[in-house]
Parts: structure tokens; sequence; C-alpha cells
């Protein structure tokens, strides 16, 4: 049965304040248990995957973005094999719905808060957030060799439109603004109308019917992934028990449904009807989830779970740090060009731009340059009382 948030009266203020702080895209608070829950011993291995493996989640589905960009830009310079587009292919319509399922897994909370607090601590925020770096687009795809730049990002008109056009890499972070607006508009209605919405809206999006059909991606993209943050909002302890449910066998069962669907729907396109990519989506997240539960305590799943704390700066640098790196890989052709090098390009450089974006988000919070990853406290109303 879809549960929904308790009532605001029922969280603690602390929880609450802790809450405000916090990014869509990172760490999610852990709430405070009660007294009595404190008591009780609770077994090692649900307790842990139960906030790691979504951490792990977000690791994993931030590597997997970078890598797309990474084989897009390899791929147009002919420093990788296009067998890679196919790889990401598969792992589309797994990416980015366990994303959204990730950062809104720990989201209810926000939807209990007041329009007021939720519009200046979440809302603007994140379009602050896309603000700042559209404006850093703009500024570096001027500055960057022709061979790597992105002439749309370059002109000041996509500046513009990208403010009702999301149609640029940092449209995910529009979309989680936008989701929850919506999220929290329609909150008090019945399940059944909310979910009834999202996945028309997601059946209308990938079918590119209505408005969908002359709009770009950046709508797309939202109109089709809005259902999966809506039931990570309303379903969070169905998803986490199934996560539990994660081993050898459930693993190779998923992956097989996944395929199952995803190849005469995708490749082979059977029935010739986009709609039923929510059908890939849906196995996609179940197949995800259990992955990323399977990994918790391996050393990759440790490498991705810290990656997990820090998606922000990955995901707002990686487009900047991609053409960087590609760049430096085209002027040592004598080398990149190389059969065995190629072959692994993308991984080269999704491992390095990580890499990169993580180094460089520590040496700009510690010159003091918070604000290109937050809105202010004061004005979002997080700051701390004096």
């Amino acid at each position: 049965m879809l549960t929904t948030a308790p009532t605001q009266s029922s969280i603690p203020d602390s929880a609450i304040a802790a809450a405000d702080r916090q990014h869509l895209l990172d760490m999610p608070v852990a709430q405070p248990a009660p007294a009595a829950a404190q008591l009780t011993p609770t077994p090692a291995k649900p307790a842990k995957q139960r906030v790691e493996w979504v951490d792990l989640a977000k690791g994993l589905t931030i590597t997997l973005v970078v890598l797309l960009h990474a084989v897009g830009m390899l791929t147009r310079n002919d420093l990788a094999p296009d067998f890679w587009t196919s790889i990401n292919g598969f792992l589309q319509p797994i990416r980015m719905p366990l994303f959204f399922v990730a950062s809104g897994l720990f989201a209810q909370g926000m939807l209990k808060m007041t329009w007021t607090t939720m519009l200046r601590s979440r809302v603007a925020h994140l379009f602050y957030l896309y603000t700042v770096w559209l404006l850093m687009f703009f500024v570096v795809h001027n500055l960057l060799p022709d061979d790597v730049s992105h002439k749309g990002y370059a002109k000041l008109t996509s500046v513009i439109t990208g403010f009702t056009s999301p149609s640029n890499a940092l449209w995910f972070i529009y979309g989680l603004a936008l989701f929850a607006i919506v999220a929290k508009a329609i909150y008090r209605l019945p399940l059944v109308v909310q979910f009834g919405f999202a996945i028309a809206l997601s059946v209308s999006a990938y079918g590119s019917h209505f408005f969908f059909d002359d709009l770009g991606f950046g709508w797309r993209n939202l109109g089709s992934y809005f259902v999966y943050f809506l039931l990570a909002i309303h379903a969070k302890p169905i998803i986490v028990r199934f996560s539990h449910l994660s081993n050898g066998p459930r693993l190779v069962a998923a992956l097989a449904a996944y395929t199952a669907v995803f190849v005469p729907i995708m490749v082979l396109d059977v029935l010739a009807m986009p709609e039923l990519k929510l059908i890939v989506t849906t196995v996609g997240l179940l197949l995800g989830v259990l992955v990323a539960s399977a990994l918790v305590g391996t050393r990759v799943g440790n490498v991705f779970q810290s990656i997990g704390t820090r998606t922000l700066p990955v995901y707002v640098m990686m487009d900047m740090l991609i053409a960087v790196v590609v760049y430096a890989f085209i002027k040592t052709s004598a080398v990149t060009s190389l059969p065995v090098v190629a072959v692994v390009a993308p991984l080269i450089v999704t491992a390095m731009v990580v890499a990169i974006a993580l180094t460089l988000h520590g040496l700009m919070v510690r010159l003091g340059m918070n604000f290109m990853f937050e809105l202010h406290p004061a004005i979002r109303g997080t700051a701390k009382k004096a």
C-alpha cells in the first residue's frame, strides 16, 4: 500500500532544519528514530542498506551520466568505438529513473513545509544553482577550443531560453525544482489521481503527444521521469523493502526481465509504440535498485557510495570537464588513438572527470566559493540562529 509522509506536527523541528540544509542531489538526511525504536536492536545489513544503497545509487547513476556524455564527445571525435553508444542505450532506461528515485526517496519532508519555506529553501536554491552553472556554461564554452565547445551553450540566447526550455546538460536540476512544486501542489489529491496524472504525462512524453511534440528533449525527459520522483516520495517503504530482496538469483531474474522488455521495445521496435518505454524504464528501475543494494559493502560499491554523497559538483562540472579531458585526448592522438586505449577511453575519461570534479569542489569550498554550490543560507532560510 502506498503511504504518505506524517503531518508537520509529527516531525521534530531539528529534523526539518536539517532537511532544509540538504540538496536533493546530495546525501539524504537520516531522520531521528523514536525513543522506543532506539532501544530495539535492528538487523545490521538491512539498517546499512536502508541508507547506503541510496547514496550508492546516486554515485552509480551520476557516473553513468558522465559516461553517457563522455561517449558522445569521444565518438564524435573518433576516439572511441561505436559499441559504447549501444552500451549507453542499454543503460539509459535504468540510469535516470534510478537517479530520480534516489533523489526523491528522502524528500517527503519538503511536502509538509509551508509553501514559503519550500520555495525558499528548495526551489529557489535549485534554480539558483541552475542559473549559476548555465552562466558558467556560457562563459566556458566561449573559451573552449572549437573541437570540443558546444556552440549552443556559447550563445547568450541559450542562457535566456534556458529558463523556459531546459534542453541543456543541467535539465536534471531544473527538473528537481519543478518536480518539488508539482508534487506539493498535488500532494493532497488521492494517490490514484496523482499517479494517473504522472503516468499519463510519461506516456505522452515518450510518445511525443500533445504539447510534447514541439518541445525539446529537456521537457520530454521531465515529463517521462516525474512518475519516478513521485513514486520515491509515496512508496519509500515499499522501495526500501524491495531493495532488501537483492541476491544473486533475483539479480539474474531482474536482468533477464529487463532484457526481455528492452530488446523488443527499444531495439526491435516490434510494436512501434514509443509509449511502451514506460514499461522498460520501470523494469529498469527495479533492476537498478537491486544492483545498488547488492553493491553495498563491496569495494566498487564503496567508491560509488562516496561519490553519491557529492553528486552535485560532478553533475554541474561534468560537461565542461569532459570537453577539457577529451581535448587533451585529441592533442595526444598518437597514444589515445591506439585501439587498446580507444576501447577503454570512455572509462578513462569518466574516471578522470569524476575525480577532477570532486577535487575542484573541495578546493573551491576551501577557498570560500560555496556560493557556486549553494544559495546563501541567509537567503535560503537555513542560516544558523544567533
